[in-house]
């Protein structure tokens, strides 16, 4: 792990410096042949870190005070940094390991009661340009979410989850056949293949399902 960088993100003081101390008694100071660690307590200033010099690993906490860690590995890959990312989080939810997954820079999302031994092994895997997280875990967690009742937009295609979208929004058929371009016998004709394919009755139920998977509106833990 020498010339490693570590950043760990937590908006609590305490869970910063105990998995920062942990770190450092696995592998030693940078002295010792270990990573060197530092810390960020928000998205803000944890992009600044990464921006500002070569950050190998970022250890990220799901939910902070303001934002998400996933908001930070989003724009680690917008900007193609090097940073490899860790997700930390209460729960391994299937939307906080599909959105994880989304990333492309998330290597492993690991609950805080597992203790010390997964991250450290997921950090290692990160620095070497591996990952843990397979897309064989997001299609389980998707299809989990689907069991629950999560809405499957593989189902649909392009334009139907256009439709879904404008519907949540609060768009009336009117509204929506303007929007589209279309009459709005064709937007009621769509709607219904869209109820059918989804098995619900009608837009209030398919409102639900796309509030519910909208960041607004979920619970990442």
């Amino acid at each position: 792990m020498r010339d490693v960088v570590i950043l760990v993100v937590d908006d609590h003081e305490t869970v910063r410096l105990g998995v920062s101390a942990a770190l450092q008694h696995q592998w030693g100071n940078p002295s010792e042949g270990g990573p060197t660690i530092i810390q960020a307590d928000s998205v803000e200033t944890a992009l600044e870190a990464i921006r500002s010099q070569k950050v190998d690993l970022a250890v990220l906490d799901l939910r902070l005070a303001e934002g998400s860690g996933l908001q930070v590995a989003e724009v680690v890959r917008e900007e193609d940094h090097p940073t490899r990312c860790v997700v930390l989080t209460s729960v391994r939810s299937p939307k906080a390991v599909i959105r994880s997954f989304e990333t492309g820079v998330v290597v492993a999302v690991i609950e805080k009661s597992q203790g010390i031994s997964p991250l450290v092994e997921a950090i290692e895997v990160g620095v070497r340009g591996h990952s843990i997280l397979t897309a064989r875990d997001a299609e389980a967690a998707r299809r989990q979410l689907v069991h629950d009742g999560a809405l499957d937009r593989s189902l649909l295609n392009d334009k139907e989850n256009r439709y879904a979208d404008l519907v949540a929004d609060g768009l009336s058929d009117q509204d929506i056949a303007a929007q589209m371009f279309v009459a709005p016998t064709t937007v009621r004709n769509v709607l219904s293949k869209i109820y059918k394919k989804l098995g619900i009755e009608g837009r209030n139920k398919l409102s639900a399902l796309v509030w519910a998977e909208r960041p607004e509106g979920e619970a990442l833990q």
